[in-house]
């Protein structure tokens, strides 16, 4: 793409050129022969045609132009310093090994305005000191996930792969490096940014990422500095003013460092007002907003409402079709007070002043929310709109229209949407009228909570549930289940113990549950979740395997996604257990037919590939086929953000462990270890973190390293805490290697009961085969 338009534009010069030499050649020709009107007619010609070329080659650039993913984001004449940050980012740009970097820093400390001015540096301004690179700014908006947003940026598909948006960025450039800055990530949202970057770079070698991150983590590349009296004199300057040095002391201690409120105390002082009068910040702008005209307070309202919800800038005609009273000396009474910027008919805001304008506005918020809520409720591709204005007020609204809407959010996956809507009803700041319709208000609950568990914020939603005061707020039980969705929150407040690792409680709710289902569907997914549970715990595999088994035979169960995983996981208890009998083939076979009947379910190959993978090393010791099988897999996988791709991971660790002792197999072991060991920390994955760091410690023994026991004790406690048998009981082996201990006759006399084949069959081996045990995830 990139080259097509290069040679179109060479093209066209080259025709240009071509035109205008012959015609020029034959003016000469019909000049020297003397024949004057033949040479006037060309020299009209080249005077006609050679604007004509000119203008349809401007118009064609320009197009092609329009369709760049580059511009300029940085419109500010009065940024000032942040060149020491800006050569730390170019040096680990250009030099470091590390191609995803992070710039943290409070709300507020000017991280937007530096990442727009790098992008301004990279493709502009600084061009010549990044002849091969080319930046690219993506603002998060908090509606759709990360790899859906950026799809949908770049490519215009929100289903578009991270592969996708990759080629995208690389063809719209002649540069050869791409850089991704995102920007308005907060810790929330961060593992999910994480993965994503991970992915891109991935997809290129030439690919790097930037995030700024709303955190106080001292683990990051660069940190904006605050705002001191050196930088105001800069600012001064910018805006040409001199503030004497006592005054500029004064200002830095009434910012607090924030560049937002250093800027905004001196742009005081270009209206001959000295902010240092008004005591603080606060009553400054208290003032100003009182000398507003009522009309000017509403369109500020109005302006701040929406550019909240949207997280980003508002066309100057959306805000005049919301409010035809807001007009553009309205507009410009408001640019002028600095209490909104505009460029190119869009208007901004700034996070921190509107945060406080509003703390003076809130009599005009309802109605804001209101004139919002009634010019977006009929529009389909931007209704959430109207739904967060409806919530975030307290009108009547249309509860069935409202409800609608906020279905509709869910089948789009805007799951951050659907989370602010829930801290909404959560801080108990949501509309109150939302109590009227009981359905709707269990569905901002139930969304808001599914929508959680989906982009993998599983603490959230564990803090969320517990802090539910039920008696208080009139919440749901399992007693009273009267309804479908009443049922389907029990299901996810079931499989959030499971997620959190309260798996004995999962177990025991959701076979409780299970006599509260209705349908076919509810019965099934009941049946499910508590096998599965089971089987985590590993306290009754049999009674596990048999409810997975149920399952595969039940003709009635329609569900491909609970059929396919009850497939494998019915095979991996019977791996588990070193059943050399069962029919693993035709398991494999079954699941292969299930996805070629419906191509949705292809979804599901990684999960089919990794115990595929551990049937060949385990079962059929063929350690090659199994290790090309999980390569050939992690290679599709390391261009995406899905989470699987860290449990096959883990199992390239088991291959490369369980393989000879060359010092590479041990480098490559440990590689994969760690990836896993390092994502299930970042998201509280215990069950994958203790198997992880035990195959490193059994990795360890077997190449003579050190051990850390500290860890080692850590998961002895912690997974008998969790119920974590399985892990458990590894973590006991392990320590009696390291010991050199004997196995006890009762430890050996629990593991034939509970057909833990593996403990049981490689505690009498000899010492150097023990090391050798194959560890597994349930």
């Amino acid at each position: 793409m990139k080259k097509c338009k290069l040679y179109l534009q060479i093209s066209m010069v080259v025709i240009s050129v071509f035109v205008g030499v012959t015609f020029s050649v034959y003016t000469f020709y019909y000049l020297y022969n003397h024949n004057f009107d033949m040479a006037g007619i060309y020299a009209t010609l080249i005077g006609i045609i050679m604007p004509l070329i000119i203008s349809i080659c401007s118009y064609i650039i320009t197009k092609i132009r329009k369709g760049t993913l580059i511009e300029r984001y940085l419109n500010d004449e009065h940024f000032v310093d942040r060149d020491i940050e800006y050569i730390k980012l170019s040096n680990l740009i250009k030099n470091e090994s590390d191609r995803i970097i992070y710039i943290k820093g409070k709300f507020g400390m000017g991280k937007t305005s530096f990442m727009k001015m790098s992008c301004d540096r990279i493709n502009y301004t600084d061009k010549n000191r990044w002849k091969s690179y080319a930046a690219f700014y993506y603002n998060n908006n908090y509606t759709k996930t990360i790899t859906q947003a950026l799809s949908n940026k770049f490519c215009g598909n929100p289903s578009a792969s991270v592969t996708d948006i990759s080629n995208k960025l690389n063809d719209s450039t002649l540069q050869r490096n791409s850089i991704l800055f995102i920007d308005n990530i907060y810790e929330m949202n961060l593992i999910e940014c994480t993965e994503f970057a991970k992915a891109f770079i991935n997809c290129s070698r030439n690919n790097q990422v930037v995030i700024a991150v709303d955190s106080n983590d001292a683990v990051f590349h660069i940190c904006p500095g605050q705002f001191s009296e050196n930088e105001i004199e800069l600012l001064a300057h910018s805006y040409n003013i001199e503030i004497n040095p006592s005054e500029r002391h004064a200002i830095s201690e009434l910012s607090s460092g924030y560049p937002v409120y250093a800027r905004y105390s001196v742009e005081a002082y270009t209206k001959g007002l000295n902010i240092i009068d008004y005591n603080n910040l606060e009553y400054y702008i208290e003032k100003l907003l009182n000398s507003l005209s009522d009309l000017e307070k509403s369109a500020l309202s109005l302006i701040i409402c929406l550019c909240q919800i949207l997280q980003d800038g508002v066309e100057r005609k959306t805000i005049c079709g919301i409010d035809n009273a807001v007009t553009r000396p309205v507009i410009k009474r408001l640019i002028t007070y600095s209490l909104i910027n505009m460029y190119k008919e869009k208007i901004y805001i700034d996070k921190l002043i509107s945060l406080k304008c509003m703390d003076f506005l809130a009599p005009y918020s309802n109605v804001s929310y209101n004139k919002i809520y009634h010019y977006y409720k009929g529009m389909t591709n931007t209704s959430y709109i109207a739904l967060v204005a409806a919530f975030k007020s307290d009108f009547q609204y249309d509860h069935n229209l409202i409800g609608n809407i906020l279905h509709k959010q869910y089948a789009d996956n805007n799951f951050y949407l659907l989370i602010a809507i829930g801290e909404l009803e959560f801080d108990g700041q949501i509309n109150p009228h939302l109590r009227e319709n009981r359905e709707c208000w269990i569905y901002v609950r139930y969304y808001y909570l599914k929508a959680l568990l989906e982009l993998g914020l599983y603490d959230r939603a564990r803090e969320v549930v517990d802090s539910y005061d039920y008696q208080i707020r009139g919440g749901i039980n399992l007693l009273s289940i009267n309804s479908d969705i009443e049922f389907e929150y029990q299901y996810l407040l079931v499989d959030l113990d499971h997620l959190t690792n309260y798996l004995k409680d999962a177990v025991t709710f959701s076979y409780a549950l299970l006599e509260k289902a209705s349908t076919k569907a509810q019965i099934v997914k009941c049946r499910y979740l508590y096998a599965h549970c089971l089987r985590h715990l590993g306290e009754d595999l049999e009674q596990a395997y048999t409810v997975f088994d149920d399952l595969i035979n039940d003709a009635d169960n329609n569900d491909d996604k609970i059929r396919i995983r009850s497939i494998y996981s019915a095979a991996s208890i019977r791996m588990f257990q070193c059943n050399i009998n069962y029919p693993y083939k035709k398991a494999f076979d079954d699941i292969e037919q299930i996805i070629c009947n419906n191509t949705a379910n292809e979804i599901w190959k990684p999960y089919v590939a990794r115990h595929k993978a551990i049937y060949e090393y385990k079962i059929r010791k063929n350690f090659r086929l199994a290790e090309k099988i999980l390569l050939e897999t992690i290679d599709l996988l390391e261009v995406t953000p899905l989470r699987i791709k860290y449990d096959i991971y883990f199992e390239l660790g088991e291959i490369y462990r369980l393989m000879d002792t060359e010092l590479d197999n041990y480098e490559k072991s440990q590689k994969y270890y760690l990836e896993a060991v390092q994502f299930a920390e970042r998201v509280h994955d215990f069950n994958l973190y203790s198997n992880s760091q035990l195959g490193i410690m059994l990795l360890s023994i077997k190449h003579e390293k050190e051990i850390d026991n500290d860890i080692l004790r850590t998961i002895i406690s912690e997974t008998y805490s969790l119920g974590l048998n399985i892990n458990y009981n590894y973590a006991i082996y392990v320590q009696h290697l390291i010991r050199n201990e004997d196995f006890s006759k009762e430890l050996v006399t629990y593991w034939r009961k509970m057909h833990f084949s593996d403990l049981l069959s490689m505690s009498s081996k000899s010492e150097s085969e023990k090391y050798n045990i194959k560890l597994t995830v349930m």
